[in-house]
């Protein structure tokens, strides 16, 4: 064990090639975001495994040219976090455009996935200051927030209820579809699970499984009422 104990410190300290350390480094921050990726793919969550992976490489390799900088005798005024510190405001405009911000009622969607972003950024900056053993700790711990957490929310307010729903519009020629489509988008509703039809006259109907048992889920039944073309909405048995 003591021989290990070096390598749960900072791997710049330990005399490898920067070559090799950068090496780890990458490697080890695309392992981490993949995992947190993966559980973000699985929710079909807009911050899904590419993009997790590419922030936090990104995040470990501006942190390894902070340090790679300070440490060029060409540049004696460097100083190794200023380049690091602007990872921050950047992963603010990533976090912000995951965010949705529902009109009507003030209810913000997407908090989630902003602070994973966060998160991971901050491991990715902690595996290239060559804290290696510790971002993959606090990875699992992003992990086990992400994943085990959202199952006792189960337990407390319970698992979605899904149920078929139908919405019936006019289709005025052809502008209210698109505008369907936008808002079932929105809500990340996967297109295998939508049925587009026709009943006789000028009246179209799309049906899709939604949750009634969640109000950050229901809204989306509030977006499409608010649709002029849209007549009627049907929510029926379990589907």
């Amino acid at each position: 064990m003591e021989g290990l104990h070096p390598w749960f410190s900072d791997l710049h300290n330990l005399g490898m090639g920067r070559e090799y350390v950068g090496l780890i480094c990458i490697v080890a921050s695309m392992i981490c975001g993949a995992v947190v990726g993966i559980e973000r793919e699985r929710r079909d969550k807009p911050a899904g495994l590419r993009t997790v992976i590419l922030i936090a490489v990104g995040s470990t390799m501006f942190t390894m040219v902070s340090l790679l900088l300070a440490s060029d005798p060409k540049h004696p005024n460097a100083d190794p976090a200023r380049l690091a510190a602007q990872i921050i405001p950047g992963i603010g405009f990533l976090g912000a455009g995951a965010i949705i911000h529902a009109r009507g009622g003030g209810t913000v969607l997407g908090l989630t996935t902003g602070a994973t972003i966060w998160a991971v950024s901050a491991v990715g900056v902690m595996i290239g200051a060559g804290y290696v053993a510790a971002g993959v700790c606090f990875t699992m711990i992003i992990f086990f927030t992400l994943d085990i957490l959202h199952r006792v929310d189960w337990l407390l307010i319970g698992r979605c209820q899904r149920h078929r729903t139908l919405v019936t519009y006019r289709t005025d020629g052809g502008k209210a579809r698109p505008r369907i489509q936008e808002i079932l988008d929105r809500y990340r509703v996967a297109d295998r699970l939508v049925v587009h039809g026709e009943i006789p006259g000028e009246d179209r109907t799309v049906e899709f499984s939604s949750c009634t048992n969640h109000r950050h889920h229901r809204l989306i039944l509030k977006d499409l009422g608010d649709i002029a073309e849209v007549k009627a909405i049907h929510i029926g048995e379990t589907g």
